[in-house]
């Protein structure tokens, strides 16, 4: 089968999503950055905006979204493994962890980029230099990094980083990464010895800013050692788990959620389930407000984000941040996975979740669901609460 492209960057945060998702899976791709011609002549008629990563398959299919690329993987038969827990409570612990790491961490990874730049600022230049014209000269690269570097940086406020949150923000960082080396102390990935979704959630802002870009990676390296290691393996196209020897490559038999994984879905529960919750209520009050026809895109055009801002609590501050409507897309698949659940299995998720405060995370539903049947975000049918 011929190799696929895949448009993507080293610094870009859902670009080492999917990149390790390949590698894992033996899927042969070359990169290619977005600068490239073919990306402006070809992706971005079909996607509406410019935005990685972007698959393109040997027919000339488009792939964009992170979930999307990959359940297409997982469908095809191309995957070596699936990512996708088959019991109940994993399958259901690795969609919030996947929702988490892909949403969720967003203000840890944009903070420890961009409020250091003292000591990031030379390395992602030309990261993002390198994005825009790859094969370029140091001098240019430089020159036009801070085209996009900018509009990067204005995120911050949208997102509700400021003096007064940063601590609150920097302090969940390093409880989670103090929660995830000692997990690895003991298993080579999150549900055992193999990567599963929740894995490559995590990967995206862990890898991307929080272990490359040189502040952050300081911080990682110095505190803790085997999330670092963690972040390679997940890039090695082999298990690379020589620190566990003996240890079987399959995820936790019994629908095992040890202790060291709970502890890490209770953060969760404490940190981004009340984001969750007034996301869905303020996406309810927009739609009593703004009525939509069914296949409307989301947002005023496909490349904004957002419909409107937010208050929400975190770690006893109030926090002013975006409305992201795609985030819905993500929690349908926890809601829509539930609801498909035998009885006694629903039961079993019910008891396990509310032990970690995380039940409500099973019901949350907005009046209309999301889809994306042409690479684009738009308002779909109307559910039940």
């Amino acid at each position: 089968m011929d190799a696929i492209t895949l448009y993507a960057a080293p610094m870009s945060m859902y670009s080492g999503k999917v990149r390790a998702y390949f590698r894992k899976q033996g899927i042969a791709f070359n990169e290619v950055m977005p600068g490239h011609p073919s990306y402006g002549e070809k992706i971005i008629p079909q996607t509406k905006r410019g935005i990685v990563p972007v698959v393109e398959l040997a027919d000339g299919t488009v792939l964009q979204d992170t979930v999307d690329i990959i359940d297409h993987f997982e469908q095809s038969g191309q995957a070596k493994f699936s990512v996708y827990p088959k019991t109940p409570k994993q399958h259901l612990a690795a969609l919030i962890i996947d929702l988490f790491g892909s949403e969720g961490l967003l203000k840890v990874a944009m903070h420890y980029r961009w409020n250091f730049l003292e000591h990031n600022k030379a390395f992602i230049e030309l990261e993002f230099g390198d994005h825009i014209a790859p094969g370029a000269g140091p001098d240019v690269v430089r020159q036009v990094a801070e085209k996009v570097m900018k509009p990067m940086q204005a995120y911050l406020p949208l997102l509700g980083i400021n003096e007064a949150t940063i601590p609150a923000i920097e302090a969940q960082y390093l409880e989670l990464l103090a929660l995830l080396n000692k997990h690895f102390e003991q298993h080579p990935y999150l549900f055992g010895g193999q990567p599963c979704v929740a894995d490559y959630s995590l990967m995206a802002p862990l890898y991307a800013h929080l272990s490359r870009d040189p502040y952050p990676g300081m911080i990682m390296k110095s505190q803790a050692q085997r999330v670092y290691r963690w972040v390679e393996r997940m890039n090695a196209e082999n298990a690379d788990m020589p620190e566990y020897p003996g240890y079987p490559q399959q995820l936790f038999t019994d629908d095992e959620i040890p202790a060291t994984l709970q502890a890490i879905l209770s953060l969760i529960a404490k940190d981004f389930l009340p984001e969750v919750t007034c996301m869905v209520n303020e996406i309810n009050q927009w739609l009593d407000n703004n009525p939509v026809e069914e296949g409307q895109c989301v947002t005023e055009k496909p490349r904004v984000k957002c419909i409107k801002q937010m208050d929400y609590p975190f770690r006893g501050n109030t926090i002013t941040g975006m409305v992201i409507p795609y985030q819905l897309y993500m929690l349908q698949r926890i809601t829509d996975y539930f609801d498909r659940c035998e009885q006694g299995d629903k039961s079993q998720v019910e008891t396990f979740l509310t032990e970690l405060d995380l039940q409500d995370f099973l019901l949350l539903k907005a009046q209309r669901r999301v889809e994306r049947p042409r690479l684009i975000e738009v308002w779909g049918e109307a559910q039940d609460d």
